[in-house]
């Protein structure tokens, strides 16, 4: 195992007594809350079937006499089953003190034999903050990109739902791909709502979500900004609500995916491939109850402890969870991408 500090001296200032007691951290943001906006089934260890049941119609037929014959020709459905597979996830992070001995970091430390422990001081707020926000932001880049099979590190600890719906139908919109325009991004928005199966159709504009690239959001946020019919730039943001706009296309919410660019950088998802080319702007259209998430805790974001242990001089950060996700209909999703 790779072992070393997690946080790295890289000051440049020269050390000359005391300054700014404070630490400026670097925004680290996630694009949506999976354990807080989908369906979670709880106290997943390992492995959990989850069971569904297809629709049943075409049932009501007219008759003209008794009769104790069943229906015909018979009509059934389906009860399929599916798997999620909870992958053990950890957090292993240490720090020693020495790592910033003659900076003004060292001003923070504590005094006599708690010198080395650093819970408490700059460098231990900082690993807090950063531990939780980072494994906030993994827990959504894994959920969507993750692929057991895969060759890329960091992303094998269980398969996510671009692996997962591999299979599934892809719409294509042909546009400048690399950098979509306006045309593009409505354009794209329109294929995958129009084309969806009729299932998804029918659900609540509140119950489903578009989730997006970034470069697809601004596109539509610009295609919006230049609507001439409706209004210009005011209309970009439709509403805000706790500090955060919120921008829909047709009463569906569109969510912009900031670590799809990660995943899209890193791995080539199916999903995206067409031709034998690897795209890179794409959108998920989906009811929201289609897509699911396993796991033994309630916030992986939190599921970890910080100590410090005397025969060490180290501290450490230590976080296990289970964790998995699955989705159960195809008729309740439809993906789409933008190809050359």
């Amino acid at each position: 195992m790779a072992t070393g500090n997690v946080a790295v001296n890289n000051i440049t200032a020269t050390y000359a007594g005391a300054e700014l007691n404070e630490m400026f951290y670097e925004p680290v943001f996630r694009s949506d809350d999976i354990m807080g906006n989908y369906r979670v089934i709880p106290n997943v260890k390992h492995k959990m079937n989850v069971y569904t049941s297809a629709a049943l119609t075409k049932i009501v037929e007219s008759y003209s006499s008794c009769s104790a014959t069943s229906q015909d020709p018979k009509v059934t459905f389906n009860i399929d089953d599916k798997t999620i597979t909870a992958g053990r996830c950890r957090v292993a992070l240490e720090q020693c003190s020495a790592e910033f001995f003659g900076s003004f970091i060292e001003e923070s430390y504590r005094n006599g034999v708690d010198v080395n422990n650093l819970e408490g001081t700059t460098v231990g707020d900082a690993i807090l903050n950063r531990t939780m926000k980072g494994v906030a932001s993994d827990v959504v880049r894994l959920a969507w990109g993750g692929d057991v099979a895969g060759a890329v590190a960091g992303y094998t600890a269980f398969d996510g739902w671009m692996e997962l719906m591999k299979a599934e139908t892809v719409l294509t919109r042909s546009g400048t791909h690399a950098a979509p325009t306006a045309a593009d991004a409505i354009g794209l928005l329109r294929d995958c709502y129009d084309g969806a199966p009729a299932a998804l159709q029918q659900v609540p504009s509140s119950e489903k979500k578009m989730f997006v690239t970034p470069k697809v959001f601004n596109a539509y946020l610009a295609n919006l900004e230049t609507n001439t019919t409706i209004g210009t730039a005011d209309l970009a943001i439709v509403n805000t609500r706790e500090g955060y706009s919120g921008v829909s296309f047709r009463g569906v919410e569109i969510v912009p995916m900031y670590e799809w660019d990660t995943i899209l950088a890193d791995t080539n998802p199916d999903l995206f491939l067409n031709g034998g080319v690897n795209y890179t702007n794409g959108m998920c259209y989906c009811a929201v109850d289609n897509l699911i998430i396993g796991s033994d805790v309630t916030d992986p974001s939190g599921s970890f402890k910080m100590f410090y242990d005397d025969l060490e001089e180290k501290m450490f950060v230590r976080g296990y969870f289970k964790l998995g996700v699955q989705y159960l209909y195809s008729s309740l999703v439809q993906w789409g991408i933008i190809i050359a």
